[in-house]
């Protein structure tokens, strides 16, 4: 019988092989679904919220009654924390909403046209502590206080023998994922137009400080993979010159370093990036995860990025959710006779919704094993 331990380095060492696009025994699963697994273990979302570490606990529990399960996304979930990651408040189960009704950011954008100058002049980490005290103070509250409990919840996983893909401590992103809801979508994208060359000055600020804090956190936590991606920058929004200027040369700098630092890039991608599939080749072969939310066409994808990197995904979460059994383990074997052999992470497209059919999770599981 494995121990917790052979279990976890079992688990680790097969996505270290998928990763670098070696042949391994099957294809690894790695699960983001935080409220399906909060209610498969028996609790409800408000417990996410209301006892953070309990709530994590039923979370662990929902997933490993699922079977062998290789990875979590990111370990530990405390809904109200991610209002300070969208610069937005949040509405959560047990307080603001129903116990069993999922979070809600409530995205206000408060940032004007003329903090882009005090970004400019003072700094992205002066503003953003600026913003967050005027706008989101309860939002930092949260952050800190969550962050007693991070360590021993990532723990809690790592001796069940199940690898965080991520660390809550390690994440990053392009300045356009974070001034877009700061400033508000609508507005953001008539500043791209109106103002663009002050836009990009104010990128230019955030890309040189998010830069220097990456190289210090992944020396200093040394995580397997780092947290990015995107989705209002895909293709559903912006032109190709838009990508290329507001986005693309931000991004590609940020997945250069996370390589350059030893680490992984796990590209979380929502929204369609079926444009601008090409721009992946030019990151480091080997060192990415392609992880679409099923709204990318990922057979393209993978024709186009084939032997440079492996993919992650994508059983949609409306199969899931209003599929059956028989039509979500066809499209998961699709999944793995086409991407198995250039390597594959199963999951599904985003995370597993709350009302996810318990029937259609463990037949996309089953599909690997």
């Amino acid at each position: 019988m494995k121990t917790e331990k052979g279990l976890y380095n079992e688990h680790f060492n097969r996505l270290a092989d998928v990763i670098a696009m070696k042949k391994t025994d099957r294809v690894p699963i790695v699960l983001n679904a935080d409220a399906f697994c909060t209610k498969n273990g028996g609790g409800k979302l408000s417990d996410l919220v209301n006892d953070v570490v309990y709530g994590n606990m039923e979370l662990l529990k929902g997933m490993q009654a699922l079977g062998d399960i290789d990875s979590i996304e990111i370990p530990g979930t405390y809904p109200p924390s991610m209002g300070a990651f969208f610069l937005s408040k949040i509405k959560v189960p047990g307080r603001e909403l129903p116990d069993d009704m999922i979070w809600q950011i409530d995205e206000k954008s408060y940032m004007t046209e003329e903090d882009y100058d005090t970004i400019i002049d003072k700094g992205w980490n002066y503003f953003f502590l600026d913003y967050a005290k005027k706008h989101i103070p309860e939002g930092l509250k949260e952050v800190e206080y969550f962050s007693q409990f991070a360590s021993q919840i990532e723990q809690s996983f790592v001796d069940a023998g199940i690898v965080p893909l991520c660390s809550g401590r390690v994440m990053t992103g392009s300045p356009f994922g974070a001034l877009c809801p700061a400033r508000g979508i609508s507005k953001f994208f008539m500043d791209l137009h109106r103002i663009p060359e002050k836009v990009q000055a104010a990128m230019d600020v955030m890309e040189e400080e998010t830069e220097k804090a990456l190289r210090e956190q992944i020396r200093a936590a040394k995580p397997f993979t780092v947290f990015t991606g995107g989705a209002r920058e895909a293709g559903d929004f912006l032109s190709l010159k838009a990508f290329e200027r507001f986005s693309w040369q931000y991004t590609k700098r940020i997945i250069d370093i996370v390589a350059e630092e030893g680490s992984i890039a796990y590209l979380h991608l929502d929204m369609s990036w079926d444009r601008f599939i090409d721009y992946f080749m030019d990151l480091p072969k080997g060192k990415c995860i392609f992880s679409p939310d099923s709204t990318t066409d990922i057979f393209k994808a993978g024709k186009v990025l084939k032997g440079h990197m492996c993919f992650m995904g994508d059983v949609s979460p409306s199969l899931l959710t209003l599929g059956n059994p028989d039509e979500v383990y066809k499209y998961a074997r699709k999944l793995v006779d086409e991407f198995a052999p250039q390597g594959l992470i199963m999951s599904s497209g985003c995370s597993i919704p709350a009302n996810a059919k318990l029937e259609n999770v463990k037949a996309m599981i089953a599909a690997v094993m």
